[in-house]
């Protein structure tokens, strides 16, 4: 499996960056881990957008979805009309999305997009890799990711304050990206639904997470500082996302 970041930066990018954004590849599957302002070129110089097998949005915020509106245009001029692409979202997602789009634009959503409401509990497949939610902690519904491959386990916890999600979400996973907006000094500010540096190194110590990826750190803080707070108390191998990096997982 071969894992790439297509955007990492909090809330709005960073100058030539991206909002959240990853892409899980595993033999001819194409997963999409959200999809937010920027990642659509990034994703382009890795896969054909018609060879997407599905993606995943874990919340209705810009920055975790805002590409969707590419996409949509891409697949809705393409020739022979590929549609249908599966998006595992929150239900009623589309519709929200649809808001913005005019009319003519609006009715095609689904069409081009096939909405699977994600539902606490249900395992879903794209491919074969069997993907869990978990509910997280954050100003609108959103969800924590479990993705499980043929020999290895991917985590994100999306955008969350500390829960019990999290830590079922990246048990024992291989590799967990957590989110760690805020340095320790900006606790009280990350308590509306967010993590700091030692609340993503804490929960993946406590998860026994074997590795870490520090994604969705605002632009405002230095990344390097968020790495070295996290390596204060967490074990593991902890890395900085940054648009283009790619991991590899399971040998391939």
């Amino acid at each position: 499996m071969i894992l790439t970041v297509l955007g990492c930066s909090g809330t709005y990018p960073r100058p030539g960056g991206a909002c959240n954004g990853f892409l899980i590849q595993e033999g001819e599957t194409n997963l999409v881990i959200d999809f937010g302002n920027g990642c659509m070129s990034n994703l382009l110089k890795q896969v054909e957008y018609t060879n997407l097998a599905g993606i995943v949005i874990t919340h209705m915020h810009i920055d975790h979805f805002g590409d969707l509106y590419p996409l949509f245009y891409a697949l809705r001029f393409f020739p022979g009309e590929p549609w249908g692409l599966q998006v595992l979202m929150p239900g009623g997602g589309l519709e929200e999305m649809g808001c913005i789009l005019g009319a003519d634009s609006r009715e095609y959503v689904p069409r081009v997009f096939s909405e699977t409401p994600i539902v606490k509990g249900n395992i879903y497949q794209v491919g074969d890799m069997k993907i869990i939610f978990h509910p997280t902690r954050h100003p609108v519904e959103g969800y924590s990711v479990r993705i499980e491959g043929k020999n290895w386990i991917v985590a994100y916890s999306s955008d969350t304050k500390p829960c019990p999600g999290l830590a079922e979400a990246a048990d024992s996973a291989d590799l967990f990206i957590c989110e760690a907006t805020f340095p320790v000094s900006y606790t009280k500010e990350a308590s509306f639904g967010h993590m700091t540096s030692a609340q993503a190194a804490k929960a993946a110590t406590d998860a026994g997470a074997k590795s870490l990826l520090l994604t969705h750190i605002w632009p405002t803080f230095d990344p390097r500082d968020i790495l070295s707070e996290v390596n204060e108390t967490y074990e593991g191998e902890a890395i900085l996302a940054y648009e283009g990096l790619q991991l590899k997982l399971g040998g391939r």
